[in-house]
């Protein structure tokens, strides 16, 4: 991942016991999304279709700044009206705090209309970003909890919104430094955090992301002990041509990879689970190779839905020139859209998802 930057600035996602009254509605969403049973959608206010279909969603500012085609000048247009001025359906909208973010990028007021036309928000908390290890937690943890009691307060509102901790917590460790999966502990820290967010928000569900990296994902040391204190759990899936792994035969079958990650961790945990971004670069001439991953993605709803998926966000609606990560010269291209608006083919295999 990388830094995801702010809102309004160049640099820029159920416990069955415990859960408070108001928590109560959106808890038999979450299930009933998993089962698609007959019932009610409390976070839309419209009734569940009998047909699997997932709850959708794209990940971006609020407010996006938007080049204009030609050199026109930038301006500054809402993210969600964007997404659905493209023909999207937006269940859900993600919303991304790095380390330093800034109250000023995304306000309570924003996010409670989102909520109001029918968009769940997802919050996702993204502190340690890359950089994440034991040492790095013990050194900086009033860092981290000051910046989630910040955040819950921000998130405290009538409707329910999706907090998502700490996206890729498993990625490897700096060098010299301990893996968050070999450190047993971290699991008290998410129980404490999940409780102080929803002590502050009532509304909030909270959940934590892992990455869907190469090998036995092995979990079960951190979120064994935690998983039922979680309303849910999430995951990722990014890919790009700059991927050491991009010649695997495989590696195209983004669908498949989603599906089996899910079937692991319902398997494992036994909570709902959300695709909190997918993200599939068109740099390298890949435009045509993000259409195939996202339709590919498309063909396996209803394997996701039976593995336990009620809810899958793209990371990003424009291409973002600042962004940098792990993939680097091909971070910028995440978009299913361009830097001038226009659509890449990607944006139309990516709205067949929530069909």
């Amino acid at each position: 991942m990388a830094d995801a930057g702010g809102q309004g600035s160049d640099g820029a996602p159920a416990r069955l016991g415990g859960l408070r009254p108001v928590l109560a509605g959106l808890l038999v969403l979450l299930c009933a999304a998993v089962a698609w049973a007959d019932g009610a959608d409390a976070a839309r206010g419209l009734p569940l279709s009998p047909v699997p279909r997932l709850r959708v969603g794209i990940g971006d500012r609020i407010t996006l700044p938007v080049e204009g085609v030609d050199g026109a000048a930038r301006e500054w247009r809402s993210g969600p009206a964007e997404a659905r001025a493209r023909g999207l359906r937006l269940d859900l909208f993600g919303v991304w705090l790095p380390r330093g973010w800034s109250e000023d990028w995304v306000k309570r007021a924003e996010l409670e209309r989102l909520a109001a036309s029918g968009v769940t928000p997802v919050v996702l908390h993204y502190y340690f970003g890359d950089d994440i290890s034991k040492e790095r937690v013990e050194a900086q943890r009033d860092g981290w909890y000051s910046s989630m009691w910040r955040m819950a307060n921000m998130v405290r509102m009538d409707a329910p919104v999706l907090v998502v901790l700490e996206p890729e917590f498993n990625v490897r460790p700096p060098k010299g430094e301990t893996a968050i999966t070999d450190w047993p502990w971290f699991a008290n820290d998410l129980r404490a955090a999940a409780k102080m967010i929803r002590e502050q928000a009532p509304n909030a569900l909270v959940g934590v992301c892992a990455g869907d990296f190469p090998g036995t994902p092995s979990l079960e040391p951190v979120l064994g002990p935690v998983a039922a204190d979680l309303d849910f759990l999430a995951f990722q899936e990014m890919r790009a041509s700059t991927d050491v792994a991009a010649s695997r035969p495989d590696y195209l079958q983004i669908g498949r990879a989603a599906v089996d990650y899910a079937a692991y961790l319902k398997r494992a945990f036994g909570r709902p689970v959300l695709l909190a971004y997918v993200a599939v670069s068109s740099y390298g001439g890949w435009e045509g190779t993000q259409a195939v991953m996202l339709g590919d993605l498309a063909r396996h709803r209803r394997a996701l839905v039976d593995a336990g998926v009620f809810g899958v966000l793209y990371f990003q609606l424009f291409d973002d020139p600042k962004h940098r990560g792990y993939f680097g010269v091909a971070e910028p291209h995440f978009g299913l859209v361009r830097r001038d608006g226009t659509p890449k083919p990607a944006l139309e295999a990516f709205r067949a998802l929530g069909e």
